[in-house]
């Protein structure tokens, strides 16, 4: 939105000092958006453009320019609200409503639900607020439809209607500024002024300008090309990669000369090197290193398998087997020799066989099983029979179990385990050496030789091998093999082999820095041939990063930081002192001038931002609601005054969390700015609808010709934003139409008690307001502070005497006639459609002496 100020030429000012840091271009920007107050045309713009280009000598032709600093005239306009109407498919409200609004003040009252916000939503659609949500649904609990309003106005006298589809936007109607609850913690943040101060939106205006001039210039830059497509295909290092990855405005075209000449003998020196390079049989090299790598390593594991053979199949192990075999054939002829006699002087026969060995020895197990280690006792049974033992077979038992329960049988137990582990270790022994690797040579079918070292290796030890672990070791024999003669014989070949790898390396390591030194050569003369075709390009790049160079050293020409800081300056000149004045006589008018605020202003591109502290705390977090609440108003209507511009200014219950008495000073407050600009105030206080009714009625708004709408949103059968004149509600004639409306209609469905109930709680009502406005004068009145003592002075007593017990028997007769009073059964009684007509006709009649 424009702006208006009645210091400009301070302001214009600033700007010039701007601009005459910058060059004519800049000067000739400040006059084009002083003039117009808008952004530039994309032709001004690129004449601008251009003017700078001249001024970096990157462009010619243009007239020599002299402008001379504008003057500013800022633009003066008053809008204004007539109507909103024709609104469907926001949220809930009703079709075919028009709510009209009052050229000064407009108060639309209405319970929460009823419909206020959605035409709020509307409106602040249209304009601006601290709280930038214009989120707008249709019915979420029916039917979607299409968003559309129709909004007549004013613009300086006049008419005007714009047809409003959710999105669309009028230059007119965006001078609307709103204020609602969710401004509150807005405000109160840091943030962006909403109304840019008198003059200010200049700057603004300039910094987008850069913001495009910068995209011009980026534009420009992009039309100059210095990469060059081809360059990733030079080869690293070459002269020629270095030379052109490092490419600028003071390359030497001389250096591309020299290294970009490519002469018949270099082609020749070129395929030369590339078939030197070809005879280097490399992979040959590799393949034999690896193979003798190979060799190595398995010779080595051969000779870590002998090791282990030389450890385990020893004289050392062959002898400790003989010593095994001996001692445990020394046991076994003491366990056997026992059992004999036993048996032999007991007539038993078979005892040398298997069958009679174990039969004893289950017997011994039954009886440990039987947990008898004193068995057998006299008198015991046979453990296999269960008959008595005689003399003889108890005897016979106690030989065998002390026989069976002799060290003898667990020591054999012990060497034989010994035994078995020995051999167990000496069958591990590798006895079929084998070469897969062509150390020695291949044989005729091309397989690997295996030397006869390895194969009588094999041979001889693997038949000691045999004989060790088929346990046929003959007493007195002695182990004897040489593992050393093959160990010594593998051990030089791993050496030979070694040598011979390291060699192999050694050549390898001179061929690689040959074949490196070849590539090297083929790289620069390949890409000096490639550079010799493509010369003109390099050229053209050269010439395209000498004027990027230009530009870009020139870039910050475009920067918003410096006419960020003028406006700065110009705001601590011409801004901050005011807005600090008014915002005081503000919190002073909301009865807030004890709170101490700090404000601090910055500029962000152009735009001013606020911040406000307390004894650096942030309001939020030390203010009560309804102070957070006065003090954001302050600032919103603070702001207002910082542009002249009139336009309607819209506040959704904007007394929440206000004490009555702030209430009365708020309703003062927007009443006084009704005067400069048009309010509109959607509210669900009662109290704030009463404050503004009753400033209605003071003479000094009706002789200040304040034009006051009040007007009523109620909800009906899931439909909101119904509208009516709010005087009529709780008024005489709210109360009396709706009596003579039912009055005059035939019942429907209805009985006549229930008729005549319903018209008795409209006349009851009607009694209560007329007490009020006729008899009391309107010296007390509900929802309304303090008494009206003027008006007690036309209260007429003696009437009031001489009426009030008619008046009070009326009014008893409607309390005991409604549906919400009962009586005892002896006195009920059933009212009628005549008797309401009589009662109604006598209240009339008794409301008539006090008009």
């Amino acid at each position: 939105m424009t702006s208006t100020t009645t210091s400009k030429k301070e302001l214009v000012d600033f700007l010039w000092e701007w601009a005459e840091n910058h060059g004519e271009w800049s000067k000739l920007l400040v006059d084009k958006v002083v003039t117009t107050e808008s952004s530039l045309s994309p032709s001004d713009r690129a004449t601008i453009f251009n003017y700078f280009l001249q001024n970096i000598k990157l462009h010619t032709g243009l007239p020599s320019l002299t402008t001379a600093k504008p003057t500013y005239t800022p633009t003066g306009k008053r809008i204004e609200l007539t109507s909103l109407s024709d609104i469907t498919g926001v949220n809930r409200l009703a079709k075919n409503q028009t709510l009209d609004f009052a050229p000064n003040i407009s108060i639309i009252y209405g319970e929460n639900g009823t419909g206020k916000t959605g035409y709020g939503r509307v409106l602040k659609s249209l304009g601006f607020s601290y709280d930038s949500n214009n989120s707008i649904f249709s019915n979420v609990f029916g039917s979607s439809e299409p968003k559309s309003a129709l909004i007549n106005f004013e613009a300086n006298g006049v008419a005007d209607t714009f047809t409003w589809d959710g999105t669309n936007r009028n230059q007119e109607l965006e001078s609307i500024s709103v204020f609602n609850n969710n401004c509150v913690q807005i405000s109160l943040s840091d943030r962006q002024l909403i109304v840019s101060p008198i003059g200010f939106h200049l700057f603004n205006i300039i910094s987008g300008e850069l913001k495009e001039l910068e995209r011009l210039l980026q534009t420009k830059i992009a039309s100059h090309p210095t990469a060059l497509v081809w360059a990733e295909t030079l080869r690293e290092g070459t002269p020629q990669q270095i030379f052109i990855n490092g490419l600028k405005g003071t390359s030497s075209e001389e250096k591309l000369t020299e290294l970009s000449s490519f002469s018949s003998e270099q082609e020749k020196e070129l395929k030369d090197k590339e078939t030197e390079l070809n005879n280097l049989n490399r992979q040959l090299l590799q393949n034999e290193i690896q193979n003798l790598a190979a060799q190595e390593t398995e010779i080595n594991s051969l000779v870590t398998k002998i090791q282990t053979a030389q450890a385990l199949l020893s004289s050392n192990n062959w002898g400790k087997l003989i010593k095994i075999n001996g001692e445990l054939a020394e046991l076994q002829k003491q366990a056997k020799k026992g059992i004999k006699e036993i048996a032999e002087s007991n007539g038993i026969e078979f005892y040398e066989t298997r069958e009679f060995q174990l039969f004893i020895q289950s017997a011994e197990n039954y009886i440990k099983i039987l947990n008898k280690p004193e068995y057998p006792n006299q008198e015991d049974l046979c453990v296999y029979c269960k008959q008595p033992l005689e003399k003889s077979a108890e005897e016979l038992l106690r030989s065998y179990r002390k026989l069976l329960n002799d060290k003898t049988q667990e020591s054999i137990k012990q060497l034989k385990q010994q035994k078995e582990q020995l051999i167990n270790q000496i069958s591990q022994v590798d006895t079929n050496l084998l070469l897969h690797q062509s150390s020695f040579g291949l044989d005729n079918d091309e397989r690997p030789i295996q030397p006869k070292e390895i194969t009588d290796y094999n041979k001889e030890l693997g038949m000691l091998k045999t004989t060790f672990v088929s346990d046929r070791i003959v007493e007195g024999s002695t182990f004897d093999f040489d593992y050393n003669k093959l160990l010594e014989f593998l051990k030089n070949k791993s050496k030979a082999i070694k040598t011979k790898l390291v060699q192999k390396k050694e050549v390898l390591s001179n061929l690689a820095a040959k074949e490196n030194e070849l590539k090297k050569k083929i790289d620069e003369l390949k890409d000096r041939k490639l550079l010799s075709s493509k010369q003109a390009e390099v050229k053209s790049a050269i010439a395209n990063h000498k004027i990027v160079s230009v530009l870009n050293s020139n870039y910050n020409n475009f920067n918003t930081n410096s006419i960020s800081r003028k406006t700065t300056e110009a705001r601590e000149a011409l801004v901050k002192q005011n807005f600090n004045d008014i915002f005081q006589g503000e919190l002073k008018a909301l009865r807030k001038s004890n709170i101490k605020i700090e404000l601090n202003f910055v500029t962000d591109r152009g735009k001013s931002r606020v911040s406000q502290k307390i004894e650096n705390h942030v309001l939020t977090d030390i203010l009560s609601e309804g102070e957070q609440k006065a003090i954001a108003l302050a600032e919103f209507l603070t702001e207002l005054q910082l542009d002249n511009i009139e336009a309607p200014v819209i506040f959704d219950d904007p007394v929440n969390s206000l004490d009555h008495r702030i209430i009365d000073e708020v309703a003062k407050r927007l009443i006084e700015l009704s005067k400069q600009r048009q309010v509109i105030v959607f509210t669900h206080s009662i109290l704030l609808l009463n404050s503004f009714i009753q400033q209605s009625e003071l003479d000094t708004n009706k002789q200040a010709g304040v034009a006051f709408a009040f007007r009523s949103v109620s909800s009906s059968f899931g439909e909101t934003g119904i509208i009516d004149d709010v005087e009529e509600i709780n008024s005489y004639t709210y109360y009396t139409k709706k009596l003579n409306l039912l009055l005059g209609t035939k019942p429907n469905g209805q009985s006549e008690e229930e008729v005549a109930r319903k018209g008795y709680g409209h006349l009851r009502s009607a009694i209560e307001v007329a007490v009020e406005e006729n008899l009391l004068k309107k010296t007390v009145k509900r929802y309304a502070k303090g008494v009206a003592f003027p008006s007690l002075l036309r209260i007429d007593g003696d009437k009031i005497d001489k009426h009030k017990g008619k008046l009070n028997d009326i009014y008893e007769k409607c309390c005991v006639s409604i549906d919400g009073h009962s009586s005892p059964r002896v006195i009920h009684t059933t009212p009628t459609i005549d008797e309401l007509k009589i009662d109604y006709d006598e209240f009339k009649k008794l409301r008539k002496e006090f008009i």
